[in-house]
């Protein structure tokens, strides 16, 4: 089979680069292969309780080399979003990866003056500040999730994420909450335009069909489905839109 060459990668981590605290076989070897041949990618992650930083910092330690502009989180994109509606004043549910890149913003502590309801995982969720999210939104501040994803894979096992706290709000509301993340296109959309190049020259990489190969779906570019992850391979095969490809892992995408 042969795979197009392209200019821009957008390569999802977890489940493609590496998994949960394990490598990847050929991740390294991929990454390096970009690198050594200069060629654009960008690792897209939903998770917005990390900064890029913190990104660089995982990957080390699968001896994944590579730099902060390489990593593109939801909150980057969140920040993207905010910026093109002009607002200034948020009221955020979220840990300090989120709080850190929204800091350019005012960053309230009620519900009052609230142009924007910011919702990231929060792993110290209150009833209090759901409280004040509600009342704000109520109050038509715009409700915005970081991302849809629905649970967190950790050592122990799976725990709620950020898409069970967008949906207490939702309801709570009967507002609709703009979600960021990936399978959405305002992430896609946003990590494109820091690149100079067309759609026919970009291509999402990753496991999870629903979020991953998704998200290249419905933003219109090629996308390959790596299986080390989520989707199977027979999965696959029921869906209704295929990706462009599917690979066994990232080795096939190095040219020899």
């Amino acid at each position: 089979m042969n795979i197009k060459k392209y200019k821009l990668y957008l390569i999802d981590l977890d489940g493609t680069i590496y998994s949960g605290d394990k490598r990847i076989n050929f991740a390294k070897e991929f990454v390096d292969y970009l690198n050594k041949n200069e060629i654009d990618y960008l690792f897209l992650t939903n998770n917005s309780t990390k900064e890029p930083q913190d990104v660089e910092k995982k990957l080390e330690e699968f001896r994944v080399v590579t730099t902060i502009q390489h990593v593109y989180t939801s909150s980057d994109a969140t920040k993207f979003y905010l910026k093109n509606k002009d607002y200034k004043k948020l009221y955020i549910i979220g840990e300090e990866g989120l709080k850190s890149t929204l800091r350019e913003f005012e960053q309230k502590t009620s519900e009052e003056d609230v142009e924007a309801v910011v919702v990231g995982l929060d792993r110290e969720l209150t009833y209090e500040k759901l409280t004040i999210a509600t009342r704000a939104v109520l109050n038509g501040a715009e409700l915005i999730g970081t991302n849809p994803d629905t649970l967190l894979p950790t050592a122990d096992g799976f725990s709620p994420s950020n898409g069970g706290q967008i949906k207490y709000l939702e309801h709570a509301t009967s507002r609709v909450a703009t979600v960021i993340g990936k399978p959405n296109k305002i992430i896609m959309e946003s990590a494109m335009s820091l690149f100079n190049y067309k759609k026919d020259d970009i291509v999402m990489v990753g496991d999870n069909y629903e979020t991953d190969i998704m998200s290249g779906i419905n933003s219109g570019i090629d996308t390959i489905h790596v299986q080390t992850g989520v989707t199977s391979v027979e999965e696959l095969l029921k869906k209704d839109i295929q990706p462009t490809y599917t690979i066994e892992n990232l080795s096939k995408l190095i040219e020899s």
